[in-house]
C-alpha cells in the first residue's frame, strides 16, 4: 500500500465559485449594513432613554415611598409599575442562579437517577398491562362468542324476560279482578235466592228425638191382652197440626241465646242472618226468623240475640261458627 499524498480534490465546475458577486447582491448587503447618521442618532437616544428608565425603576424599587398613601391613579402607576423589573423569565435566571459546585452536580445526578427509575417503573407497568390485556383477549377468543357480544345478547335476553314478566303480571291482575267480580256477582245471586226462599218448616230426621220407653219389649214376644179389656179407639189429630206443633216446639227448644258486638252485624248480614226485633216477630203459626233481637246493653255495643240453629243452612251454620270462633280468639 502506498502512503497517502497531498489532497488534490477540486470542487465541481458547476458550483461557479470563481464568479464575482452580482451588483444587486452587493447593493443589498450595503443597504442592510450602512445606516445614516440620523438613524444612528435615533438608535443612541432610544437606548439612552431605556437605560434612564431602567435606572429610575431600580431607584423606585430599592427606595420605595411606604409612608404616604396613594394620591391618584398616576401615583399608583408610578409607584407600582417599576416592580416589573422583577418579572424575569426563569430561563434567563437559570444561568445566573446555577453554580458549578460539586454538591449541585450531585443533586442533579440524584434527581436524574430518580427520574430514570420512575421511567423504568412506568415502562414495567406498561408491559404488565399489555401482557394482561393480551391474556384477557386470548381467553375471550377461546369462548364461543366474544365477551362484548355475549354481554349485549344477555342484556337483550334479560330485557325480553323482564317485558314478558311484566305482561304476565298485568294479565294475572286482570284475571284476578275478573274472578273477584264473578265471585261477587255469584254471592249476590246466592244471597238474593236465599232471601227469596222460604225455609222448610219440616224438621230433618237428625233433629227428631226418639221417645224414651220405660221398658224394653223383646222382639217377637206376643202381646198379652188382659181378659175383659175393652178396646177403645181415639181419633188422631191432623198430621199437619202435629208437624206444626212439633216444629214449633223444636224451634223453641233449638233457640240459643248469644251476645254479640254490634261490629259483627255485617258478618251476620253477609251470611244471610238478619236479626229481627222481638216486637216485630210474626204470629205463632207462621215461619219464625232464624235470629231474634232481644235487646242490647246500656251503651249499645253488645246485642242480645236468640239464634234458632234448626232454621239455618249448613253454610250459615259454618259461617256463624267461624264468627264465634274469631270473637272468642279476640277476647
Amino acid at each position: 500500500s502506498s502512503l497517502a499524498g497531498p489532497s488534490t480534490w477540486q470542487p465541481p465546475s458547476h458550483w461557479n465559485l470563481d464568479q464575482p458577486l452580482s451588483a444587486y447582491s452587493t447593493r443589498k448587503i450595503a443597504k442592510l449594513k450602512l445606516k445614516s447618521a440620523e438613524e444612528q442618532e435615533i438608535i443612541t437616544q432610544t437606548a439612552a432613554r431605556f437605560a434612564s428608565c431602567l435606572v429610575s425603576d431600580h431607584a423606585n424599587v430599592l427606595h420605595p415611598d411606604v409612608d404616604s398613601p396613594f394620591s391618584d391613579y398616576s401615583d399608583v402607576l408610578n409607584r407600582l409599575l417599576p416592580y416589573h423589573v422583577f418579572q424575569q423569565p426563569c430561563e434567563d435566571l437559570l444561568g445566573i442562579s446555577r453554580s458549578n459546585k460539586g454538591k449541585e452536580k450531585a443533586t442533579d445526578l440524584k434527581a436524574e437517577v430518580e427520574e430514570t427509575k420512575f421511567a423504568l417503573e412506568c415502562h414495567k407497568r406498561k408491559d404488565d398491562l399489555r401482557r394482561r390485556f393480551r391474556k384477557i383477549t386470548m381467553q375471550s377468543a377461546k369462548r364461543s362468542a366474544p365477551d362484548d357480544q355475549a354481554y349485549v345478547l344477555e342484556q337483550a335476553v334479560l330485557e325480553a324476560d323482564r317485558l314478558e314478566m311484566t305482561w304476565l303480571s298485568s294479565e294475572l291482575r286482570t284475571a284476578r279482578s275478573e274472578l273477584d267480580k264473578l265471585e261477587k256477582d255469584k254471592r249476590a245471586v246466592v244471597n238474593a235466592n236465599r232471601a227469596a226462599t222460604v225455609p222448610n218448616p219440616y224438621m230433618h230426621a237428625q233433629y227428631y228425638r226418639s221417645y224414651p220407653y220405660s221398658y224394653a219389649q223383646p222382639y217377637g214376644a206376643p202381646t198379652q191382652i188382659p181378659p175383659g179389656s175393652i178396646s177403645t179407639f181415639s181419633v188422631a189429630p191432623p198430621v199437619s197440626g202435629m208437624i206444626s206443633s212439633t216444629a214449633t216446639s223444636q224451634q223453641a227448644s233449638a233457640a240459643i241465646p248469644v251476645q254479640l258486638p254490634v261490629a259483627s252485624l255485617p258478618a251476620l248480614h253477609a251470611l244471610g242472618i238478619m236479626p229481627v226485633p222481638a216486637s216485630s216477630l210474626p204470629p205463632e203459626g207462621q215461619v219464625q226468623p232464624p235470629a231474634i233481637l232481644r235487646g242490647s246493653t246500656a251503651n249499645g255495643t253488645m246485642l242480645s240475640l236468640e239464634i234458632n240453629v234448626s232454621l239455618l243452612q249448613s253454610a250459615q251454620m259454618s259461617g256463624l261458627a267461624m264468627v264465634l270462633n274469631s270473637l272468642m280468639s279476640r277476647s
